[in-house]
């Protein structure tokens, strides 16, 4: 999310409220909005950073050598910033009023999500076939 922010300029789900709907989203793989106008390897990194599986993350140690090699080569020259953040592709900068910026503790919001996500789970499983024969009189 920082690599988006420094890219964009802007607040991850600044639109979106700042609730445990969200928080169901993000955990089922909503990722803010990518901008086409970033720079060559930036978006493919930022995406990796994103993966669902912490373990498949890059490490700081592999973003500090990625981001120091070649001279820095996926650093933002001023310019390149500038047009990113008025890229037409991430919308308006008006914040949703719901939108917290805040540290503030999640864990309340965190258990009420996963409840809220375990029960619309619960809810769309399938129904398995029973395998007897069944006479109906």
């Amino acid at each position: 999310m920082i690599m988006w922010e420094l890219m964009t300029g802007r607040r991850p789900f600044w639109d979106h409220d700042h609730d445990t709907e969200l928080i169901i989203e993000i955990c089922d793989g909503v990722r803010p909005p990518i901008v086409t106008n970033a720079p060559e390897g930036y978006v493919e990194l930022m995406k990796e950073c994103w993966h669902s599986d912490p373990n498949k993350r890059p490490t700081a140690n592999d973003l500090s050598k990625i981001f120091n090699e070649d001279g820095g080569k996926l650093c933002f020259r001023k310019h390149l910033g500038i047009e990113i953040i008025k890229s037409p592709d991430i919308g308006p900068i008006t914040n949703n009023p719901n939108a917290i910026y805040k540290s503030r503790s999640l864990s309340a919001m965190i258990k009420s999500a996963e409840s809220t996500r375990s029960l619309k789970i619960q809810r769309y499983k399938p129904f398995k076939r029973i395998k007897e024969n069944v006479m109906i009189i």
